[in-house]
Order: C-alpha cells, then structure tokens, then sequence
C-alpha cells in the first residue's frame, strides 16, 4: 500500500511540475496589429475568433466558453499529452486616428496544459489569424484600456 501511494504522489508531483501554461494577445505583441484595439461588435469578434479556431481544429471539437468570458477553446494534444487552447475577446476602450475614445475588442490565447510543444504555436497560429482578418476590416484603434 505505501508503494501505491508513494507511485502515486511521484506521478501528480511530476503532472504539476510539467504543466506549464501561456498567454498571448494582441495588445503586447511585437507583430502585426500589436497594440490594436479593433473596432467591432461582438458578433464580428466571435465569427473572427470562429473561423481561427476552425483553422486549427476540427468544429465538432470547438466549444464556447461560459460567461463572461467571450471565447472558444479545444484541445491540441502531443502524445499523450494534452493543452486545453483558449481564444477570448476582451472588450477595450481605444483612441481613434482622429482622437476620438472608441470602443471595441483585443483578442487574447491561452494554452494550459502538459503539451506546450503543441499548445505554445497554436496560440501563435490562432492570434496571427484572428489579427489578421481584424486587420483586413479595417478598423482599428491605439489600445488605451481593457473594459472590465
């Protein structure tokens, strides 16, 4: 019985120790729509964040996200292990071309999980995808502040 238990205290050690998580969004990039707010409603920002996802995974496998969060997630695994890939909406306030205060979204990834190997280039995936369909809409504005 202490053999089983002690099995079993060296196993969850080792799930903690190699689970990692990461977050990526489209405010403190370096890339492309770094530091964008994009103007939008919400009904555009879910079929953007949609059709990144469905870029990435198959759509049986996609699920909304409870609320309050605005998002879809799935899992990318690598082996046997698995990350669970989030893709959120977060409503912000920007500056305009013109000075105005606007409203609109900034698109943040997350990966949580013990596939980094998979989960860290499908954040990377999904937010160059999402950036660069809001880009194509063509409004955007300088990020000032997250709307909580």
């Amino acid at each position: 019985m202490k053999h089983i238990v002690k099995l079993i205290t060296i196993w969850l050690f080792s799930l903690f120790l190699f689970s990692c998580s990461g977050t990526i969004n489209s405010v403190d990039g370096t890339g492309k729509g770094a530091g964008h707010v994009y103007i939008v409603s919400e009904a555009i920002a879910k079929r953007l964040m949609m059709a990144a996802m469905k870029s990435q995974f198959n759509p049986s496998d996609i699920k909304v996200l409870a609320a309050p969060k605005l998002g879809f997630s799935s899992i990318v695994q690598y082996g046997i292990d698995k990350d669970t890939v989030e893709l959120v909406a977060l409503k912000a306030k920007g500056i305009s071309k013109n000075g105005e205060n606007v409203n609109g979204y900034v698109f943040s990834a997350e990966h949580r999980g013990t596939a980094p190997a998979a989960g860290i280039p499908t954040i990377d995936r999904l937010l160059a995808h999402i950036v660069i369909d809001a880009e194509a809409l063509g409004s955007t504005a300088e990020f000032s502040q997250l709307i909580n």
